[in-house]
């Protein structure tokens, strides 16, 4: 075999097995569908898919609910007036999020500790960790926080 066709058959070959390797590593949209909890080990949260895009709603933790343990805490830090009533058990923190080869991106976080809404982006890290970079401008200058799945 001449060198020139040796060169050709091995750049083939290389370029199918790294095709190969990155399919192999390419997460399915679906698979950050479960449950969360977040860093700080105080609240847990469902994320799920509604039509083509993805949510994520805080179903449990301590922050959620008044000193009774029972009665939810309200939405009390929102901008908007009319929305301080909400209920902070089952409020959608995570919103419109799109998979896009690798990331969940064009959504929103909302920190109802601030009250303040962020634009973000959802990579998943192995099967099990969340990193969530949350920005106002440019998401080098934002903030990333680590959710694990829930067993």
């Amino acid at each position: 075999m001449s060198q020139k066709k040796a060169f050709i058959y091995t750049t083939i070959v290389f370029g199918l097995l790294t095709l190969f390797s990155y399919l192999a590593n390419a997460q399915s949209p679906g698979k950050i569908i479960g449950v969360w909890q977040r860093d700080d080990k105080n609240l847990i949260i469902e994320i799920y898919k509604a039509g083509p895009q993805y949510f994520g709603k805080q179903i449990s933790g301590n922050l959620l609910y008044v000193n009774d343990g029972t009665a939810s805490k309200k939405d009390e830090n929102n901008a908007n007036e009319r929305l301080r009533r909400r209920d902070l058990r089952n409020l959608t923190v995570l919103a419109n999020f799109n998979y896009e080869g690798r990331v969940y991106d064009g959504g929103t976080f909302y920190d109802f500790e601030s009250g303040k809404k962020y634009k973000s982006i959802l990579k998943l890290k192995g099967g099990n960790v969340l990193k969530i970079r949350g920005y106002t401008v440019l998401s080098p200058f934002g903030k990333t926080t680590t959710w694990t799945r829930v067993q």
